[in-house]
């Protein structure tokens, strides 16, 4: 595309490919929404009183809001360009911790296992994603 003058041209770039903050934002909420998710709904000892069974479901929450920001970073991830590492880095929390808290029952330490390896991984994604690219 070039300008009305004919001299000078520019090159229009669409809005969200060179958006790196905004993107690095929303990976840092999705590990921030993950890790409150995780401390929210680790029991040692589970006993039904109320209070165990509203921070499980506001743990869930939670978690459910920290896949789709993790998912939704995972697809601007793409869209933007970053290698396919980086992708998959970004979407772990959605992938290991947000299926195993959904699949496993409340007493269960799987989700918190699977955040050792999803959170180190979400973060190393953002680390790649803010690095620039070298195209040799």
């Amino acid at each position: 595309m070039s300008s009305q003058n004919g001299n000078e041209r520019y090159v229009v770039r669409p809005w969200w490919r060179e958006r790196t903050l905004p993107w690095a934002a929303l990976v840092v909420v999705s590990i921030v929404l993950t890790s409150i998710a995780l401390e929210r709904t680790a029991f040692f000892v589970y006993e039904p009183v109320p209070e165990f069974i509203e921070r499980l479901r506001v743990g869930r929450l939670f978690m459910l809001a920290g896949s789709a920001t993790s998912l939704a970073a995972a697809i601007w991830a793409q869209v933007r360009g970053n290698p396919l590492w980086v992708t998959i880095c970004v979407a772990a929390p959605a992938a290991l911790v947000g299926m195993a808290m959904m699949i496993m029952t409340p007493p269960s330490l799987t989700p918190q296992i699977a955040g050792l390896f999803a959170l180190p991984a979400a973060l190393a994604g953002l680390i790649g994603g803010l690095l620039p690219v070298t195209k040799d």
